[in-house]
């Protein structure tokens, strides 16, 4: 609802939005679990629109690889979680070339698999199936076209279903953008 409630209201202004597309690695961790990041990617699409001198919009599309790697009964495993992240971010602009980025994000768990031993079990009902969180990051624009970003993502909602732990998602981001106006 409020993106429909958000996106009328920037068509009905006229704004002028410039597509883009995105990607990187991701470093995925959750709260209740101990053990190493998964590394995984994001990729997607972008829509950046320039408020002022100093203030972007950009909501945005990307798949997530995120999750965990864990040890169970000493074998090493990985909970690999796929999500469609919706980004919504504010970007403000402190000098021309760099800037601050912070809003809110919505996720669809796309997949969820438990994976290890030459085994892949299929989790997906273990997991909510969305979740929320809040991004913050850094980013710089080597040209009208080119930038590279860190971002780094709080997961505010727990991902699990059915345990008395909070599985809260943590994902740091490295990435390039490209805009393609």
């Amino acid at each position: 609802m409020f993106l429909a409630a958000l996106s009328i209201s920037i068509l009905s202004a006229n704004a002028q939005f410039t597509p883009g597309i995105k990607g990187g690695l991701n470093f995925g961790t959750l709260t209740g679990f101990t053990g190493d990041a998964r590394v995984g990617v994001h990729a997607g699409l972008f829509l950046h629109h320039t408020i002022n001198d100093r203030l972007c919009f950009q909501p945005e599309i990307l798949y997530s690889g995120e999750g965990q790697r864990y040890f169970d009964d000493g074998e090493e495993r990985t909970l690999a979680l796929d999500y469609i992240q919706i980004p919504l971010m504010i970007q403000y602009f402190p000098v021309k070339q760099l800037y601050f980025e912070f809003g809110p994000q919505f996720g669809i768990l796309a997949s969820a698999q438990d994976k290890g031993g030459g085994v892949n079990i299929n989790v997906k009902d273990d997991f909510a199936p969305t979740q929320v969180g809040l991004n913050i990051g850094v980013g710089v624009k080597a040209n009208n076209s080119l930038g590279f970003y860190g971002r780094y993502n709080f997961g505010l909602t727990d991902v699990s279903r059915f345990d008395n732990i909070v599985d809260q998602s943590r994902v740091g981001q490295l990435g390039m953008s490209i805009r393609l106006k």
